[in-house]
């Protein structure tokens, strides 16, 4: 089946390639990749014939984030009704799709991976990245909070001084800075990265497989909890961040490519 803004590649091996595919935006999350990427993973959970899945980004990035362009015209679209947001808890769709998936996930991370797309490769069970690769946590540089599950994923892979750090600077870091932070458990050449990703998933993909998604499935009980609260909590200090003079003024910096703006607290 054919996905919005994701392209699918089932192959003979036991292993699946799930590309995220905006290219132009750097693999930014789209209305429509949020949407689809249940579904795609929802086929992925019913295809026996499936046992390990890699993630990873089309073109020159992983995945940005959220799409800037969308915060900007959300409010106004009245493409999520007012009462709709107000009760929402759980986030975007799509925050706990690859933890909900029982067959091992492994990120190949190609290019920039930040914010939410930070949040989504934390999410995978492994990370590989190219030498290329850059990883931040974007969303304070927005006048939002991280969210989709960030606050709980950062923390557990790199500690608490570590993230938050990285939470309040907004900083860049280099692929190699990111492991040994602790956030992927390889770095390899550009060209070795999907080589080197598959391979992984080929050898994990030749182990009994029901004993392979029971080992997940004990590990991620406690995590989903976790995941769950902190994404609750998440979604409401955004609601409260969005409505800020400084989280519009920084969108609209971002979309002018513009400096940020000297921001108010208010």
């Amino acid at each position: 089946m054919a996905y919005e803004d994701l392209l699918l590649e089932k192959r003979d091996d036991g292993v699946a390639v799930l590309t995220l595919n905006v290219p132009e935006k750097l693999n930014a999350i789209t209305r429509a990749m949020s949407m689809n990427l249940p579904l795609a993973t929802a086929e992925l959970a019913r295809d026996d014939d499936v046992r390990v899945v890699v993630v990873t980004g089309a073109g020159r990035g992983f995945c940005s984030g959220a799409d800037v362009s969308m915060m900007a015209g959300r409010g106004a679209s009245g493409e999520i009704p007012p009462r709709q947001q107000r009760l929402m808890v759980t986030g975007e769709p799509h925050y706990d799709v690859f933890p909900r998936l029982e067959k091992p996930v492994i990120a190949a991370i190609n290019g920039a991976c930040v914010g939410g797309g930070l949040s989504l490769a934390l999410s995978c069970d492994i990370r590989l990245a190219s030498e290329k690769a850059r990883f931040g946590v974007a969303q304070v540089a927005r006048a939002l909070v991280p969210d989709f599950g960030l606050t709980y994923y950062l923390p557990v892979a790199v500690g608490l001084s570590n993230a938050l750090q990285l939470m309040f600077t907004a900083e860049l870091i280099d692929a190699a800075e990111a492991l040994r932070l602790g956030l992927v458990s390889r770095v390899v050449p550009p060209d070795e990265l999907m080589p080197a990703a598959l391979e992984l998933a080929e050898r994990i993909a030749a182990q009994p497989p029901v004993s392979v998604e029971l080992s997940k499935r004990m590990v991620y009980r406690r995590i989903r909890g976790e995941v769950d609260r902190a994404v609750e909590i998440e979604t409401y200090a955004n609601r409260v961040a969005r409505s800020t003079e400084d989280h519009a003024a920084a969108v609209r910096a971002f979309l002018e490519k513009r400096p940020p703006p000297r921001f108010t607290g208010c």
